[in-house]
């Protein structure tokens, strides 16, 4: 079935998907829903309303729900596509981000809506058309098998998609959503193992921008200049996330040798200026000045060339975590895990951990740190859950150590991976990983910048809460609209209220703050119904443990005591009990 769409850029329907009938339907947004604008607030809605506690996240009766906001397109540095699922790697709700040409696509070709919503499961492999204001399923077994990149042979030059790769298809419980051919992934959580399990292969777009009108172009411009001319974007237009090496360097906090110590003996041959030297073009998402991302021409352990990336978490986490100096060799198991669509941060925690199991006398796996071929081994292992030890790999990092020891050497939070900074250097990172909605995350909270990389208060268990609980605000209130986080230094001076307000919504900067804080806590709820508390704010004996080697940070680790009184007083800043849990139910 299809239906036509018309425009309207204040959004107020969505895309209801039914994969078990076949049945494409638009549905008005809900009055509950409108209060949250879009984005992260509109999935947090309907998964609080239609997730119910104890569903298997790869069964039919969860959502896989695709929003944006309605700046997406229109604002620069707003070509943001949020998906969001109960995650089959931490059983928590999940919020994922990319960017590229395909949300803004996404956005145009669905004219007047902000999220689709996916339920049930096809009979056999499909996808979602989308084709200017027409949206159908189409049966596609052929599909099966292909990654992103040969997608894009069959679709054309003029469709952009999102889609899975081998990874989703086999529901590797870290398997992502790869659009702009394989040049962007919703990564964390495993939204690309439940798309699998719903037989859904890819949603494939065409569509043209709209007509603005002149207040909306004058107002883009002026946008324009502030971010190309703000101080805190000079970072992404200068060299993108690859400088944040030298920072994580410098401080002592770059995970190494499988979290053993926080600076890397390789650094020069995979820090910043190693990338300066090997960008062969800039790469930008859609309406975007910062052009942040760079693709790079390597010519090392391999002769490569990067489609975009690797980024600074693939860097750290398939790096100095693994005893890796090569950007090379870096580039090519990043691009191994782009074509499967696997999370590079889980991989690398992964692998990173097996290397230290093998070297503590753990015999999990014969792997030596730096040893890329047999890297290449356990990523073909995963993606294809090949054997006894690529099935339980693919069931995350949590589940391979239960089932095979080595517990003392993970470093996660309900089930993901840590990323790429160690919180023996920052302590306010500590709190941001255990507290974080979807596992151990550095979007939800980046307070490592104010507390060290600029700031005095790298082990100031007293000054974190606050940072950590401003920042998941301020990110909730700007996901809903879809803004990238590298835009925020200037989305921030009023939260988007003044973007709304062009696009016919009355928002102040206060209330989208106070939305952020009701969205966490909406989230939150989501969270508790499914079972989880303050046991599950946890952190990992690892990081009780002296980080070894040089730096800052060396000879630190994360008191107990002080972290669970970091807990508490975070909890109270929140407006939680003891035990982490909402004192208002959302009634959902």
């Amino acid at each position: 079935m299809g239906e036509k769409i018309t425009e309207n850029f204040k959004l107020d329907k969505i895309l209801r998907v039914d994969l078990t009938s076949g049945s494409v339907k638009s549905e008005p947004l809900e009055r509950g829903a409108k209060e949250l604008i879009g984005g992260k607030g509109v999935a947090a809605f309907y998964m609080l309303k239609e997730v119910k506690p104890g569903t298997d996240p790869l069964s039919p009766e969860n959502r896989l729900i695709f929003s944006w906001g309605p700046l997406t397109g229109l604002a620069p540095t707003t070509s943001r596509l949020v998906v969001s699922t109960k995650s089959p790697l931490t059983g928590t709700f999940l919020d994922s981000y990319s960017g590229g040409m395909f949300p803004a696509k996404l956005r145009f070709g669905l004219p007047g809506h902000v999220a689709i919503i996916f339920e049930g499961k096809a009979e056999e492999t499909c996808y979602l058309s989308v084709d200017h204001g027409n949206a159908e399923l189409v049966p596609a077994p052929e599909l099966r098998g292909k990654s992103v990149f040969e997608l894009y042979q069959k679709f054309g030059d003029g469709a952009e998609i999102a889609g899975i790769g081998v990874g989703g298809e086999k529901m590797v419980r870290y398997a992502t959503i790869s659009s702009d051919r394989g040049t962007h992934h919703a990564g964390r959580g495993g939204a690309g193992a439940v798309m699998g399990s719903k037989n859904l292969k890819c949603v494939v777009v065409k569509s043209d921008p709209p007509a603005l009108p002149k207040e909306i172009r004058d107002l883009a411009a002026a946008y324009v200049k502030k971010l190309r001319e703000n101080p805190g974007t000079q970072w992404a237009i200068q060299i993108g996330t690859a400088g944040t090496t030298f920072s994580s360097q410098s401080a002592g906090l770059l995970p190494s040798l499988g979290w053993r110590m926080g600076r890397f003996f390789g650094y020069d041959s995979i820090g910043p200026e190693k990338v300066k030297e090997s960008v062969k073009e800039r790469k930008t998402c859609y309406f975007c000045p910062l052009a942040c991302g760079y693709a790079l021409k390597l010519k090392g352990k391999f002769e490569i060339e990067t489609r975009k990336g690797p980024e600074y978490e693939t860097i750290a986490m398939l790096g100095p975590n693994c005893g890796i100096d090569d950007l090379s060799a870096i580039s090519k198991l990043d691009s191994l895990c782009g074509e499967y669509g696997i999370d590079t941060i889980e991989v690398g925690n992964i692998i990173g951990w097996l290397m230290r199991c093998n070297e503590e006398g753990i015999k999990i796996f014969d792997i030596k740190f730096g040893d890329v071929e047999k890297c290449i081994q356990v990523i073909e292992a995963i993606a294809h859950r090949d054997g006894r030890l690529g099935n339980t790999l693919a069931d995350g990092l949590k589940k391979a150590a239960s089932v095979f020891g080595g517990e003392d050497f993970i470093a996660e939070c309900k089930g993901m991976g840590y990323p790429g900074y160690d919180p023996r250097g920052s302590v306010a990172m500590a709190l941001a990983y255990a507290t974080s909605d979807r596992g151990a995350c550095h979007k939800r909270s980046w307070a490592v910048g104010p507390t060290t990389f600029w700031g005095d208060a790298p082990y100031d268990y007293e000054k974190a809460p606050r940072f950590v609980k401003e920042d998941h605000d301020n990110n909730s209130a700007l996901w809903c609209l879809a803004i990238c986080d590298f835009a925020s230094p200037v989305y921030l001076e009023d939260l988007g209220s003044e973007w709304l307000r062009a696009l016919g919504y009355n928002f102040t900067r206060e209330q989208l703050k106070s939305l952020g804080a009701k969205v966490w806590s909406m989230v939150r709820e989501f969270n508790v119904r499914h079972g989880f508390d303050r046991k599950d704010d946890y952190l990992p004996k690892i990081m009780t443990r002296p980080l070894e080697g040089e730096g800052p940070a060396r000879g630190k680790s994360i008191d107990p005591e002080k972290f669970n009184q970091m807990l508490d007083k975070y909890y109270e800043l929140q407006g939680w009990t003891k035990d982490g849990k909402p004192k208002s139910s959302f009634g959902l």
